[in-house]
């Protein structure tokens, strides 16, 4: 197969905490989405490189509820996929959920594709959970509290046996984020220390016996990107999978900062980053560094393949309503409610990932059935930083909206009369700035406002997500229904 220069990363946008597993000739991914629903999206791929979308871990209300206390940093942290004995397990933590329903979970599925099953909710502690078969068909758990720990696991009740604290990591912050592996009559041990953020950096341990005690790499950390110029950074949080021909690879997270200082937009998105174990101790990406581009040894998936990958993961916040939110053929419907993007509930809305920093979204939006109340377009970070533009109507008047909310600061900066019930909404974004207009009969874009990019940030605004951009409505009263075509 011929050699093909892939760029990192290889799922854009706000696709954070990658695990991987392969079974057979095909891999599967999947990455975590906090407040976002339907949540734990699961990619498929032949290759590596080429990635599609195929399926939620969390598709129905009724499996768990979101927590909505807080914007951007509670809700599904760091699940790890694993195919153990015929069927497919996820592990993952529901953080800061508002009754019940909150801590570590277990869902299971023998269709990848398909349902997952309803949550096992474990009695453990801490964040970041993995699950390890061992040679024996003895499976176990691993966790972070405080440090590592390691319990047996009954994986069809979510019995746990006694806890054994394994490792407290190189003595850098925050050890978590584990997965173990066995080579070569050794355990190893990888996890990340330094924060999820530009100290970010991936450690690894390893030992003769499943319980330690474990012995750090010489070479610690295995891989970081901290403290150099490369234009990858914060990388940390890896799964690692060994492909057909014996090659070894790891997945991992990292963020594209857009300015100095270092400020990043986009999310902490997905990378792949070749994994060298000719040595007893393996070596990551290039010199311990992940690399802007690798070269991966497979051909390009098949048109249809990546025509198909082309479709967004939309989702929206909390719960899938379908009371406020209806999926059609070629757009949404939506009922709108008194939530607007500023309060932290269920609202109608829908959300895709930004996913490059020159990108361009447009959608229509026919408001002839709302009387009372505002649709637009809008992107979107938490509930306490965001940039709209919407027709608005009210008894009296009917406008175009141009508003920004920066924290507790918020102005309406621009309203222009508009006399139609159908509006196309333009959000054109770059490094600097998003610029939203209002598309005319004859497809020109007039300018409606723009904002800058900087105050929408995660250094300045956010917690664990990134940049989402969506078709929002919100009213007074009920029964009231627009359409949105073309997001």
């Amino acid at each position: 197969m011929p050699m093909r220069t892939i760029t990192n990363p290889i799922l854009p946008g706000f696709h954070p905490d990658p695990s991987i597993c392969r079974v057979g000739e095909d891999f599967y991914l999947v990455t975590s989405t906090f407040e976002y629903f339907p949540g734990l999206p699961i990619y498929h791929s032949k290759n590596l490189a080429d990635w599609q979308l195929i399926g939620h871990g969390l598709s129905r209300p009724e499996q768990l509820q979101l927590p909505t206390k807080n914007p951007n940093a509670f809700g599904l942290y760091a699940p790890t996929l694993r195919f153990i004995k015929d069927r497919f397990y996820l592990v993952c933590t529901n953080v800061g959920a508002n009754e019940g329903g909150e801590g570590n979970f277990l869902i299971w599925t023998d269709d990848i594709a398909g349902e997952w099953s309803d949550p096992i909710w474990l009695d453990t502690p801490g964040i970041d959970p993995t699950i390890f078969a061992d040679d024996d068909g003895q499976t176990y758990y691993l966790g972070t509290h405080k440090e590592i720990y390691l319990r047996t696991i009954d994986l069809a009740s979510g019995d746990l046996g006694p806890r054994q604290n394994i490792w407290t990591g190189s003595g850098a912050a925050d050890p978590e984020g584990p997965h173990l592996y066995k080579k070569d009559g050794y355990y190893y041990l990888l996890i990340s220390e330094g924060g999820t953020s530009y100290g970010h950096m991936l450690t690894m341990a390893r030992s003769r016996s499943l319980t330690g005690p474990y012995e750090a790499c010489p070479n610690n950390p295995v891989m970081t990107n901290r403290s150099t110029n490369l234009p990858l950074q914060a990388a940390g949080h890896a799964d690692l999978v060994q492909d057909t021909k014996g090659n070894w690879w790891a997945v991992c997270l990292a963020v594209r900062p857009i300015s100095y200082p270092l400020r990043h937009l986009l999310g902490r998105e997905t990378c792949l980053l070749p994994v060298d174990w000719s040595n007893p101790w393996p070596e990551f990406g290039e010199e311990g560094h992940l690399p802007e581009t690798i070269q991966v040894d497979t051909a390009a998936a098949p048109k249809e393949t990546q025509k198909k990958s082309s479709k967004p993961d939309y989702v929206t916040l909390f719960e899938w309503d379908p009371t406020l939110i209806e999926e059609e053929p070629h757009g949404f419907l939506l009922h709108p409610n008194q939530t607007g993007l500023s309060d932290q509930g269920k609202l109608a809305a829908v959300f895709q990932r930004q996913t490059a920093f020159d990108q361009q979204f447009q959608a229509t939006f026919d408001c002839r059935q709302l009387t009372d109340g505002q649709a637009g377009l809008t992107v979107f970070l938490n509930a306490t930083h965001h940039y709209e533009g919407y027709l608005e109507k009210t008894a009296s008047s009917q406008q175009l909206v141009f508003r920004r909310q920066i924290g507790s600061l918020w102005k309406v900066e621009k309203k222009l009369p508009y006399a139609a019930d159908t509006v196309t909404l333009q959000l054109s974004a770059d490094k600097e700035t998003y610029r939203f207009s209002v598309v005319d009969e004859q497809g020109q874009a007039q300018p409606l406002g723009s904002g800058e990019t900087k105050y929408l940030t995660t250094e300045v605004g956010g917690v664990f997500t990134g940049i989402m951009v969506g078709c929002y409505a919100s009213a007074s009263s009920s029964q009231q229904t627009l359409r949105v075509r073309d997001f």
